[in-house]
């Protein structure tokens, strides 16, 4: 399994967050939408927009604990009585079913190839390799890294754990870094464009 799979993005560093990085040590896959195209995540603007509709413009809230009551009482009408249309008239908890892997007692540590470059991550989400300092993220703080070669000799890409986060290009004596994010090209089904 590979986290992502397009490159893209801008250069100089990578943004990931410590969530996102928690999810990739428990192997589940990273997909991000496009900036600025909220049609590739049709279903949570739907969600959002139901939300909206049905608890946070019908009643003011004095408090979080008045605004958390509210989300409680609404949950189980979105969730279990109201038809949905996008799952032709069902109930999300029709659809629902319990994951097949049960959840980690203790995240697991990376683990690289014998073959591979591995490297530390400081605090300040910066490693180096073959001289040059390459940024990263501080959610990698702690964490090891690993480049490994492509078929050019310049080009390396750098993996956390099985997610490819980053391609490097080491000609130069500053390493260039392309972010290297899942950004799907296809709208959602619900998305008006």
């Amino acid at each position: 399994m590979r986290c992502v799979n397009a490159a893209g993005g801008s250069a100089g560093g990578n943004y990931h967050t410590t969530f996102e990085v928690w999810l990739m040590r428990l192997g589940i896959r990273l997909l991000h939408g496009r900036a600025y195209h909220p049609q590739a995540q049709g279903k949570e603007e739907r969600f959002h927009r139901t939300l909206n509709v049905e608890v946070l413009q019908v009643r003011l809230f004095t408090d979080l604990a008045a605004c958390q009551a509210a989300f409680n009482a609404w949950r189980p009408i979105y969730n279990e009585q109201r038809p949905h249309e996008g799952i032709g008239l069902a109930v999300p908890a029709s659809r629902y079913r319990p994951s097949p892997f049960a959840f980690p007692e203790v995240l697991p540590e990376p683990e690289y190839h014998h073959s591979d470059q591995v490297r530390r991550v400081g605090t300040d989400g910066t490693t180096s390799f073959k001289g040059r300092r390459i940024k990263l993220s501080q959610a990698f703080a702690s964490s090891d890294v690993a480049s490994r070669p492509t078929h050019d000799e310049t080009l390396w890409d750098v993996f956390f754990m099985r997610c490819l986060l980053a391609k490097l290009d080491i000609k130069e004596q500053t390493a260039h870094i392309t972010t290297v994010r899942y950004v799907s090209e296809r709208t959602s089904a619900m998305s008006p464009v």
